[in-house]
């Protein structure tokens, strides 16, 4: 290990309350950072599981105390008023945070949340720091005349900070400017996500038979992630095939209780197919659950900017359907790792997996394909080692 790797001290300014992706993508590189003799400080602004999180696992972590950033939503009057919010909450960040690293200053800072870009660039400023911004989504068009876009592009510029996008989709909607970001796919743990080293659930524990068909989605439950898009593809499917082949859906993520829950549920009991229905909730070892899926299916409806879970499913060997509207369609390539699907339709999707169980004798040769694609592109190991060249590029300059 060269000396770079062995000193160098990363600054994570965190909102703290950091859920699914976010949070994932946070510790995934901070973790293979500090494995690599980095020096990894998180800096959590509000108490919440992430910060709680942090701490368990041994990461370095101060906790500032304060009430999570104000997020822009609303209509543009709300946003406004959320925009001054913001200038008076990066003062008072800034000058919490400045406080808690006393002497000791970082070599860089690097953040996630787009709420964060204010409090970020001006601990940057203040403590003369180069500034990395890990994009988690794209930026939308909400505003009028790209308002929104020209004021991160303007900020990226004045505070010196460098964008790094998950994908070249989410690099395009940040537009043009004096600074451009730099395409960072993500990358999961090759290890944790071994299929020859995972101890496997059984579809006898889950209650489905060994010759069924299974189809999984690996997302919280709610309407923009398409669980209900793909449970209506695999009833149409389903009624096509008959009795030829039997068809089931295995949704890993929360909440199991609720609205969007409960309109699964009564889709599948409508068809006469409750028990093709497998909501199994919120779980921390996804990668047992991947025994029992044959086909991975991503069904964001918006874009998906990355698609963690993709890449998850590729590393334990299996192909994933893919709705190719953003990241997916740079990770996934089509007829060889899994399939394409060029609209977030029931019918789209249902003719996607229909195009996947045509291939079934394929499917184990699809699977090692991913995992080789994987394992070169959007490792753990791969993607430490982009982000020291950066880092370190940088820091030369």
């Amino acid at each position: 290990m060269d000396a770079f790797n062995s000193s160098r001290r990363i600054a994570w300014v965190c909102t703290g309350v950091e859920v699914y992706g976010i949070r994932q993508a946070v510790l995934n590189l901070a973790g293979g950072l500090k494995a690599r003799g980095w020096k990894p400080k998180l800096i959590t602004l509000a108490h919440g599981p992430f910060a709680d999180e942090c701490d368990e696992l041994g990461f370095e972590n101060i906790t500032i105390g304060l009430e999570p950033p104000p997020k822009l939503s609303g209509g543009m009057l709300e946003r406004a008023r959320t925009g001054m919010e913001l200038l008076g909450y990066r003062k008072k960040a800034v000058k919490e945070i400045t406080r808690a690293l006393g002497r000791e200053k970082p070599d860089a800072i690097h953040f996630l949340m787009p709420n964060l870009v204010p409090v970020a660039g001006l601990l940057a400023k203040t403590l003369r720091r180069p500034c990395f911004w890990e994009m988690p989504n794209y930026v939308g068009d909400g505003y009028p005349m790209d308002a929104n876009k020209r004021a991160l592009r303007w900020m990226c510029a004045h505070y010196g900070i460098q964008p790094l996008s998950n994908s070249a989709f989410t690099a395009s909607t940040l537009g043009r400017g004096k600074v451009s970001p730099i395409v960072f796919h993500l990358g999961v743990d090759e290890d944790r996500f071994d299929p020859d080293r995972v101890i496997p659930f059984t579809r006898a524990e889950i209650g489905i038979d060994d010759n069924a068909i299974v189809l999984g989605v690996f997302a919280r439950i709610c309407p923009s992630k398409g669980q209900q898009i793909v449970l209506d593809a695999m009833l149409r499917v389903q009624k096509e095939l008959g009795s030829n082949s039997e068809l089931h859906l295995a949704l890993l993520g929360g909440p199991t209780a609720g609205p969007d829950a409960l309109r699964l549920t009564e889709m599948a009991e409508r068809a006469g197919l409750p028990h093709r229905l497998h909501m199994l909730g919120q779980v921390p070892d996804p990668e047992r659950y991947y025994s029992i899926v044959d086909v991975a299916i991503n069904a964001r409806v918006d874009p998906e900017p990355f698609g963690l879970s993709v890449v998850e499913a590729m590393m334990m060997r299996t192909p994933a359907l893919v709705h190719a509207s953003g990241g997916p369609a740079e990770t996934v390539t089509d007829s060889k790792t899994g399939w394409h699907v060029l609209a977030p339709t029931a019918e789209a999707f249902a003719q996607g997996i229909g195009r996947a169980i045509d291939d079934r004798a394929r499917w184990a040769e699809m699977g090692r394909a991913a995992r080789a694609d994987a394992l070169e592109r959007f490792s753990l190991e791969s993607m430490t080692g982009r982000y020291e060249r950066i880092v370190s590029r940088r820091l030369a300059a």
